[in-house]
């Protein structure tokens, strides 16, 4: 994968590309002590808005700099991304306009009654979002997670034993 690479493992190899750049620092991030790599800041962002996603130019404290992308950072550094948004003037959502946004994580379950239907109870996730912290989580009924993240929803299920409620998602 990497130029240079012979399985090896060291640290020292260089990637070939840089795409393959930034997925090389990025899983190097907190492997080792010796190589502590750590985003220090990130100087720019650019929108995809045919896909509403967010890149960010990133420098990394070995002095390199590259392209990330925002789910990327949030896996490893989510303050850094939180609070490169919160100095943006309106947001995250002032600055991209995006009116799409994708799935983080599922965080949590519950059930939510339809009191006007009198219906049995449905079944919701708590759902984190790209770019966005704990103050922005929401519940989202189960269909709507199926129809977004189908196989994020099914892992999610199926470590929490919730494959056998299916009829319960709609």
């Amino acid at each position: 994968m990497f130029a240079n690479s012979q399985n090896s493992g060291s640290l020292d190899e260089e990637p070939a590309t840089k795409e393959q750049l930034t997925y090389f620092r990025l899983s190097s991030i907190g492997k080792g002590e010796a190589y502590s790599l750590k985003a220090i800041r990130i100087t720019s962002h650019v929108l995809v808005r045919c896909i509403h996603s967010v890149w960010f130019t990133v420098e990394w404290n070995d002095g390199g700099e590259s392209w990330v992308a925002e789910f990327a950072l949030q896996f490893y550094q989510p303050e850094m991304v939180y609070a490169y948004w919160d100095a943006k003037k309106g947001g995250r959502e002032g600055a991209t306009q995006f009116d799409l946004y994708h799935i983080f994580a599922i965080l949590d379950h519950g059930s939510m009654s339809d009191h006007s239907k009198r219906r049995a109870k449905k079944l919701v996730y708590k759902i984190q979002w790209v770019g966005y912290d704990e103050k922005d989580h929401s519940w989202e009924p189960a269909a709507k997670i199926a129809g977004l993240v189908p196989k994020m929803k099914e892992e999610y299920d199926g470590m929490h034993g919730l494959l056998t409620l299916r009829d319960s998602t709609t």
